[in-house]
């Protein structure tokens, strides 16, 4: 009678069910691999067409972790500049679960800030020392389809003129494809700034604290790309910008606007909006210093008359149509700025 071979086979099939418990978890760090690869070569790629496209993209490093249940892509001092705009952030940390990569959350600890310049102009540098976070969707093809980033403790400064912010929140939505039509919408954009502090030189009429500053904007046709010639196409084609709401809460004064902005041929900003303005007759003395006298009798005599009260009692409301065209700027028919000319 041969000997009996169970121990052996109990041996195999021990062998072989660890085989199969294993495979899945070796499986799933494999393909977790890859696509921690893909992250990181996605991420390159897209510093690569930044510098193709002339723009200025550098980083202090890039490093892909988070194994098992999180893509985690972290940039460290990431500088990006392109036409007019500059950031520098301290870090820049996105992270997706790997079976959701489109669904991203933000993180941005440290120092961010953005600078601003245009031609002729002092530069605008907004500096976050609390750093921010938000959340962005992007559709599988590649397309940035929502952002919302969230920032705490800013200061805005021009011409050495800090504005401490409070908070600001910035909102980007675009369709899956581009517009057909300039009728579409392109891009939607918000931005929203709380709790904000003049400087001591602020009107005292109005005083130093604006409690709210927003903006809600739909660029309506296909996104044009910041440089004369795709504006210039763009504009001809009949896009514009759809302005739903301008709004500003300071003090006595309330600002709230909507309407349309345009460019002429000169590639230059115009405007046919719409205001409803509460404080009016405050606002007008907080400015009166730099008008001259016929001018600021002539505007408190077009104040009284646009204005309408808002009920028994009630402030009166002025509503008024807005305008920018030939670099001026008109409240009805009265001029009360200058607009500075935009190099593109």
């Amino acid at each position: 009678m041969p000997p009996m071979r169970f121990p052996k086979l109990r041996s195999r099939l021990i062998v072989i069910l660890a085989v199969l418990i294993a495979l899945p978890p070796v499986g799933y760090a494999l393909w977790w691999q890859q696509a921690a690869r893909a992250v990181e070569r996605g991420v390159l790629a897209w510093i690569d067409q930044q510098r193709a496209n002339g723009g200025l993209a550098d980083h202090g490093g890039l490093s892909v972790d988070g194994f098992p249940f999180t893509l985690r892509a972290a940039l460290e001092q990431p500088h990006l500049a392109t036409r007019g705009a500059e950031w520098r952030g301290a870090r820049l940390v996105a992270e997706a679960a790997p079976w959701d990569v489109t669904h991203v959350t933000l993180s941005l600890p440290g120092e961010q800030r953005v600078t601003l310049v245009q031609a002729g102009q002092p530069p605008l540098d907004v500096t976050a020392r609390g750093g921010g976070g938000g959340q962005a969707v992007w559709t599988m093809n590649g397309t940035l389809e929502n952002l919302r980033l969230s920032f705490t403790d800013l200061t805005a400064q021009a011409l050495n003129l800090p504005l401490p912010i409070a908070s600001l929140d910035l909102t980007a939505a675009q369709p899956n494809t581009p517009p057909d039509t300039n009728a579409a919408t392109g891009l939607t954009i918000g931005v929203t700034a709380n709790g904000m502090t003049l400087p001591d030189s602020a009107p005292s009429s109005l005083g130093r604290d604006v409690k709210r500053a927003e903006l809600s904007a739909r660029v309506l046709g296909r996104l044009p790309q910041p440089e004369p010639v795709s504006l210039s196409a763009w504009s001809r084609d009949g896009g514009t910008v759809q302005l739903d709401r301008l709004a500003l809460d300071w003090g006595p004064l309330a600002i709230a606007l909507n309407g349309t902005l345009a460019l002429d041929g000169e590639l230059q900003p115009q405007a046919a909006l719409t205001a409803e303005i509460h404080g009016a007759p405050a606002a007008l003395n907080a400015v009166k210093p730099m008008m001259r006298p016929n001018d600021a009798a002539m505007a408190r005599t077009v104040l009284t008359m646009l204005s309408r009260p808002t009920g028994p009692g009630g402030a009166p409301v002025l509503t008024t149509p807005v305008t920018v065209q030939n670099h001026s700027l008109f409240l009805g028919p009265l001029k009360i700025a200058s607009v500075p000319r935009v190099v593109w």
